[in-house]
């Protein structure tokens, strides 16, 4: 059977642990005896991590001259550029005759006269008056009306 630490049962805060203080940075060097991470996890010997195999960062001076060639200059090395000899062309020259400026489109398809379509809708006809249009807006007649049944409405109920 386990034995609890005072500091586990009680939680008025009256009561005081006799381990010490559980801080994380006060008292670094004691610790609880009775927690749980020290049953599952025997403490073990001392031992050191391995060695790092990282190589020291140290001065070498006078290591000799660095060589200027890079592996780009080693796999692409240059080479002589030849200027390559100028095509000239031969010196153009006209057959003799008469060039055919028919096409095979024009030989194929011959051109017709096209005839004007006759219209079937009759041609619009505007019909001028010189007389004055003495017409009343819709909007205007509606207010009219609106008012006259107003006052109508209004002598009538008198």
């Amino acid at each position: 059977m386990r034995s609890w630490c005072l500091c586990r049962i009680c939680t008025c805060g009256r009561h005081r642990c006799p381990h010490g203080t559980t801080r994380i940075y006060e008292n670094a060097g004691m610790f609880c005896p009775t927690t749980e991470y020290l049953e599952k996890y025997p403490p073990y010997g001392s031992a050191l991590p391995p060695q790092s195999l990282k190589p020291k960062q140290e001065f070498r001076a006078g290591r000799g001259k660095m060589e200027g060639m890079t592996t780009f200059k080693s796999d692409y090395r240059p080479y002589e550029i030849v200027k390559q000899p100028r095509h000239v062309p031969e010196e153009y020259k006209p057959k003799q005759g008469e060039i055919d400026l028919g096409t095979t489109y024009k030989r194929d398809f011959n051109s017709y006269q096209v005839q004007p379509v006759a219209i079937v809708r009759p041609l619009e006809r505007k019909h001028i008056k010189k007389g004055k249009l003495d017409t009343v807006p819709t909007y205007k007649g509606l207010r009219r009306e609106t008012a006259n049944a107003k006052g109508r409405g209004s002598s009538a109920s008198v």
